[in-house]
């Protein structure tokens, strides 16, 4: 277990509770990335599960190690996300691309569209269930550190690609999570899409994919902000600022593109 400088008492908790639960501790806020790669770095198993704190698994992941196990074409797997009202939600989805970036939606695949009972090849599985080979976990350098939240999961997923394996979601094993996205976090999600783009894009489609995603970014901000003069309201207010601090960052990430 990483604990990730929390000053809420949940590692002493889990200390006292859950002796024989490891605990890797940082005495600053890693993010994401810092903070599993500081746990991966301790994991000795031939696979290492990547499980946010906000979650609960509903049934045993026996068969998600074991499934992935048997395919070793495969180096990453999901399991089915149910939300705080045991719904299923998207935690898959499409890589990046022009068309994408601009409805950010079209990026998520939801669960309908897929069958109850196989295995289905996806691009990327989210971060908050993710399940993947230990030795390609090291072979890859774990995730990224340049992404602080969120896309560094579908990061990894586009380098486990460039390796030759793939990507799974098992729909039949299910786990909680009870978290989920903030409005008040876009521009840290803009953050990680304007890295992804630098990352793994080039030439034209890295131009456009960046004009696309500072574009939306400033609409945003300018219908957000209209309606914040016209409306009022908290949550307007909320993504008049997140939209408007998303493109100004992206402005300032120019440069690296």
């Amino acid at each position: 277990m990483a604990d990730n400088a929390s000053s809420d008492g949940s590692a002493e908790f889990v200390a006292s509770k859950y002796p024989w639960v490891r605990i890797v501790r940082s005495n600053r806020n890693l993010g994401f990335s810092g903070a599993n790669n500081l746990a991966g770095k301790e994991a000795s198993g031939r696979f290492i599960l990547l499980l946010n704190a906000d979650t609960v698994l509903v049934e045993p992941i026996g068969p998600a190690v074991d499934w992935l196990d048997g395919h070793s074409e495969y180096a990453v797997l999901t399991i089915n996300m149910l939300n705080g009202e045991r719904i299923p939600s998207a935690c898959t989805g499409r890589f990046p691309s022009p068309l994408r970036l601009i409805l950010l939606r079209k990026m998520l695949i939801g669960p309908e569209q897929f069958g109850d009972n196989y295995a289905h090849e996806v691009d990327w599985v989210q971060g908050s269930f993710l399940l993947i080979r230990a030795e390609q976990w090291r072979a890859l350098g774990g995730l990224d550190e340049n992404y602080f939240m969120y896309v560094e999961d579908v990061d990894l997923c586009k380098r486990v690609w460039d390796r030759g394996l793939k990507c799974a979601y098992l729909p039949h094993i299910r786990y909680l999570h009870l978290g989920g996205y903030s409005s008040a976090r876009f521009s840290e999600q803009v953050r990680g899409l304007g890295i992804y783009i630098s990352h793994h894009m080039k030439g034209v489609r890295r131009l456009l994919s960046w004009g696309i995603l500072c574009g939306g970014c400033l609409v945003r901000a300018v219908f957000f902000r209209a309606r914040v003069l016209l409306m009022g309201g908290e949550v307007t207010r909320t993504m008049s600022s997140a939209s408007w601090l998303a493109f100004k960052g992206l402005l300032h990430m120019r440069p690296s593109l």
